[in-house]
């Protein structure tokens, strides 16, 4: 084949591969238009927006809710709920032995009884028995002792008769045998006393007015000395345990001698609770185990019904705060911390909490620089940039 028959196939090829590039750059051109009719719609609609997207150092700017506290004297009064108990209870406790014959219908849970009232009777007839013993050894005793004395006189006069110019030694005169007859002589009204003392036990009572609380004790039972069958309590002895935070604690210091209101329970059929005066005394000496609650002690100042055990509403009058900062519960955060704007930034406060009221928190005044914070925050950080919500139109109404 020569070189003239392959000019034909050159020329035939030329034209197909310009068609090829042709369609190449048209390809191209029709995504650069794509591209860019895509960023001029987006610009569009950029522009358009009516709430534009807030940056603070490459971050979106939180927008936030905020109030400014109501400042005023408060008062704080502290609103708990208390548990009435007894300061002490007494044993039920028989101080001889014996069986037991007669019982007090008082003597039963729940039971009345006046000071000096007998609670039970024991039986008496060995003690009896106890006294007739002591009262013959004592009468053997004295005559013993009139025995002494009589022997010791004739040896005086013999020994007078005798050796008139000399004393009389001890043992001649029967001075050590006088003086054991007079020891036995006492030992024998000792033991009559103890005996009379255990016959006036066989009766039991205690000296104040008060209520059961248990009893084991029934008739025809035998009780032993100093064993327990029983407790009983004096109502002057009743008490109120209120458990407290101790943040609220601080807010009431010093808190022994302040005073307060007790109220029962509502009950249907009242109107009103019955109410009574009291007066904290004191301060528990260790924290509850579970709760990690303080506890505080209140003593009524005037009569009152109410049962150990029962459960009443406390109120407690304490100090009054100059310009107190009052702002709902809802702005305290993680760990009790309270977040303010300051400059367009967060900033931490952990102000001192002295009490709660109706879903507010009462504080000691602290520096709430633009307003207290009330949007729940995820994981604040102390220099985060934020934005009060009114300044974007926001129509939430603020607190």
């Amino acid at each position: 084949m020569t070189h003239e028959d392959d000019r034909p196939a050159d020329a035939n090829t030329a034209p197909s591969t310009m068609k090829e590039r042709l369609n190449g750059l048209i390809q191209v051109g029709l995504v650069f238009g794509v591209l860019a009719a895509g960023l001029i719609v987006n610009q569009v609609l950029s522009n358009n927006s009516t709430a534009p997207q807030i940056q603070a150092s490459g971050s979106s700017v939180a927008i936030v809710d905020i109030i400014q506290p109501i400042i005023r004297d408060t008062q704080i009064r502290l609103n708990e709920t208390g548990t009435v108990q007894v300061r002490n209870s007494i044993d039920l406790s028989p101080q001889v032995s014996g069986r037991v014959i007669s019982v007090n219908p008082a003597l039963a849970s729940g039971g009345r009884f006046s000071a000096g009232e007998v609670l039970f009777r024991l039986d008496d007839a060995d003690y009896r028995a106890n006294i007739e013993r002591a009262n013959a050894d004592l009468a053997a005793r004295q005559a013993d002792l009139q025995v002494e004395r009589a022997e010791g006189e004739i040896a005086r006069r013999e020994w007078a008769l005798v050796r008139p110019d000399e004393p009389i030694p001890a043992n001649v005169a029967r001075e050590p045998q006088l003086a054991r007859a007079v020891a036995a002589v006492r030992s024998a009204e000792a033991a009559l006393a103890d005996a009379r003392l255990d016959l006036s036990r066989v009766t039991f009572s205690l000296p104040f007015e008060g209520r059961i609380l248990s009893t084991t004790i029934e008739v025809g039972q035998n009780l032993s000395a100093g064993q327990s069958y029983g407790r009983a309590y004096d109502p002057s002895s009743v008490e109120v345990s209120v458990p407290v935070n101790s943040a609220v604690l601080d807010g009431l210091s010093p808190v022994a001698g302040r005073d307060a209101i007790v109220r029962t329970r509502q009950l249907a059929l009242q109107q009103e609770s019955p109410s009574y005066a009291a007066r904290v005394t004191r301060e528990e000496a260790e924290l509850d185990a579970q709760t990690r609650l303080a506890g505080l002690i209140l003593e009524f100042t005037e009569a009152v019904s109410l049962r150990p055990g029962d459960f009443v509403d406390v109120e407690i009058a304490g100090p009054v705060i100059p310009n107190a900062h009052v702002f709902p519960e809802g702005a305290v955060q993680e760990n009790r911390t309270v977040w303010v704007i300051e400059s367009g930034a967060l900033a931490p406060r952990r102000p001192q909490f002295v009490s709660a009221e109706a879903g507010n928190i009462v504080t000691l005044p602290f520096d709430v620089a633009d307003g207290i914070i009330i949007t729940t925050l995820n994981n604040p950080q102390e220099g985060d940039l934020v934005a009060i919500a009114e300044q974007y139109g926001t129509t939430e109404a603020r607190p």
